[in-house]
């Protein structure tokens, strides 16, 4: 039995079955390792190979292939026919199995992407979240967000969904944006070059809200961004997706 034949007769077989199926698999493997994805791809694979032998078992005659009873007949062959079909799905000797797997590993992908907060810009962490050497005077102090270097004019987006509650110039901060976020968590976006947004304005995650600039205290373009909880700094790497600490230092302020 050829890919094609295989490709045909389970498109038939699985119509109504594959859509919950497939759901099922891609939640599965969602943060899983290699392997066990491939052991995933195996059993969602089987499951295809399986509904194909139960199609072909329909087209053939009642009589003929086991002389035995209805019941036995009927249960023989569907043990037999699931040992097949993990088997099948283990040596895939058609490459079904591995075309199951690289479909999961990018559906998974794009569903655990979709998952991810918006990153605020797309550029360098050039300074971290807590202690660092400041820039500007060369002292140690502590530093309430991350630095994002990123050419002048780069779109700056909102982090999560809410309401602007400061749009304007700051002491330091230059241009900055506030956002709050509701159960007390605000996002802060300084340094820009130009506010898109005003105070009282909704937001939703992703949007632009201003550019890049280097206004304030500033000694190169970059956005600073701040996450702050209760009105305490929190490190932004919950909204980033990794810890900002450890991050190299550069010379932006």
């Amino acid at each position: 039995m050829d890919a094609n034949t295989i490709g045909n007769l389970g498109g038939v077989a699985v119509q109504n079955a594959l859509s919950k199926k497939a759901e099922n698999a891609i939640g599965s493997v969602l943060g899983k390792d290699a392997a066990q994805r491939q052991r995933v791809a195996q059993e969602f694979a089987s499951f295809l190979y399986l509904e194909v032998l139960k199609a072909m078992r329909a087209a053939l005659p009642e009589k003929g292939l086991l002389e035995t009873d209805t019941a036995s007949r009927d249960l023989y062959t569907s043990m037999m026919d699931a040992e097949i079909a993990r088997l099948m799905a283990k040596r895939d000797t058609t490459g079904l199995t591995k075309m199951v797997e690289k479909s999961l590993n990018k559906m998974a992908d794009k569903a655990q992407k979709q998952n991810e907060p918006p990153q605020p810009t797309q550029g360098i962490i050039s300074s971290s979240f807590g202690l660092r050497h400041d820039p500007i005077t060369g002292m140690t102090k502590f530093h309430d967000g991350v630095d994002i270097a990123a050419p002048t004019g780069t779109a700056v987006k909102a982090a999560a969904a809410g309401t602007v509650i400061f749009s304007g110039g700051a002491t330091g901060y230059g241009n900055l944006v506030e956002v709050d976020h509701g159960d007390g968590m605000v996002t802060r976006y300084g340094h820009n070059s130009v506010n898109l947004v005003a105070a009282g304005d909704e937001v939703q995650a992703g949007q632009s809200i201003a550019r890049v600039g280097s206004t304030g205290r500033s000694t190169g373009p970059h956005l600073h961004f701040e996450v702050r909880k209760a009105g305490k700094p929190v490190d932004p790497g919950v909204i980033l997706g990794e810890p900002a600490k450890g991050t190299k230092h550069s010379s932006s302020a």
